[in-house]
């Protein structure tokens, strides 16, 4: 039999209880999707979720719909829950991360319960996806593709880009995303050359290259995807670009396979850029990991030396940013496997659109 998720955390932190206070990681172990909760987790895998009033009844249903046994507890939130997390706990030790709690939770937690101050394990299981995970997030890549390719083959020019966001943004909804990853990124024209460019009232004209960044949530699990436009006839420069970063991109994905550390990944789209002269131009790593939250570890950049497991979902997004004339960025979402990668993001990375919209 498969050991729960509370089991696998067994013999991962070093006093009798875990405090699991992470929004994202209280989903992950107990299936509760609301918000004001905190959860307790014993050395045998027992597990005590402790919510608002408001969200009793939901806590119950979500962690029954999920397969989870959890002991849920109403709190009235703020001091209360640090009084009844102690209650629960009683003289056994706690183990607590520093970085996912207040200075002053900490503090009168520390007060009430002898505290045992360690990294959190649960961020560290939750980069493997097991199936019904990878599934989720595949569903929300799907909806991501469908909707970028019904709004490009629509149309671009004559419309702002905020008008842009807003039209991705409601295709995904009525697909069947709960909602979006992220804020979705337009950036079009010289602006493209902004990685988080927030989309503006500038109007998208022939000849700009439309940075979109977006993704879908589905069942609380993410997707993230990026595809840089050709509206009309581009400038030559802003094409070449376009396919230095393709190269960077497939020597990226070419890395990724278990075992291969995040800094290997980044150095495969540093070489291709090196090569032609532009590495001053790429202002970000190479990837992230994607799941519960939009950027989970690994982080893959210069420094990163953590290794790759299969069953991870990382993204590969090189780009290329020129002030004042405009940017690429090309990103797939991918299963990491035992040789290589499965890849999630469908949509043609070769995207153009007419040089006239049909407005409707």
């Amino acid at each position: 039999m498969n050991p729960t998720r509370a089991q696998r955390l067994a013999g991962r932190f070093a006093a009798q209880w875990l405090l699991v206070p992470r929004p994202e990681d209280v989903r992950w172990l107990t299936g509760f999707s609301g918000s004001t909760s905190t959860a307790l987790v014993d050395a045998d895998g027992r597990v005590v979720l402790f919510v608002d009033g408001r969200y009793a009844e939901r806590a119950v249903d979500e962690a029954a719909a999920a397969g989870r046994d959890v002991d849920v507890v109403r709190t009235k939130g703020g001091a209360a829950v640090i009084a009844d997390v102690a209650a629960r706990a009683g003289t056994g030790a706690m183990s607590v991360d520093p970085h996912a709690v207040t200075a002053a939770f900490m503090d009168e937690l520390g007060s009430r319960v002898q505290v045992v101050r360690e990294p959190g394990p649960v961020a560290a299981l939750r980069r493997v996806k097991d199936g019904s995970e990878v599934q989720l997030i595949e569903r929300a890549a799907s909806i991501a593709d469908a909707a970028i390719q019904a709004v490009v083959a629509d149309g671009l020019a004559g419309r702002t880009e905020a008008e842009v966001r807003l039209r991705l943004d409601g295709e995904m909804l009525r697909l069947g995303a709960d909602d979006v990853s992220f804020p979705t990124i337009v950036a079009s024209g010289p602006n493209g050359a902004r990685p988080h460019h927030e989309p503006s009232n500038r109007e998208i004209i022939d000849g700009d290259m439309v940075v979109i960044d977006m993704g879908a949530a589905v069942g609380g699990y993410r997707s993230d995807m990026t595809r840089t436009v050709a509206v009309g006839t581009v400038d030559p420069a802003l094409v070449l670009m376009h396919g230095i970063v393709a190269e960077a991109q497939a020597a990226g994905l070419s890395v990724v396979r278990e075992g291969a550390a995040g800094s290997e990944v980044d150095g495969a789209v540093r070489a291709v850029y090196r090569e032609h002269g532009v590495e001053h131009e790429y202002l970000h790593g190479t990837g992230h990991g994607v799941g519960l939250v939009i950027h989970e570890t690994p982080i893959m950049g210069p420094s990163c030396k953590e290794v790759l497991s299969a069953g991870e979902v990382v993204t590969v997004e090189p780009g290329l940013y020129r002030k004042g004339v405009g940017g690429v960025r090309i990103e797939d979402l991918v299963v990491v496997t035992a040789t290589g990668c499965r890849i999630l993001s469908h949509t043609p990375k070769e995207l153009s659109c007419p040089p006239s919209a049909r407005m409707t």
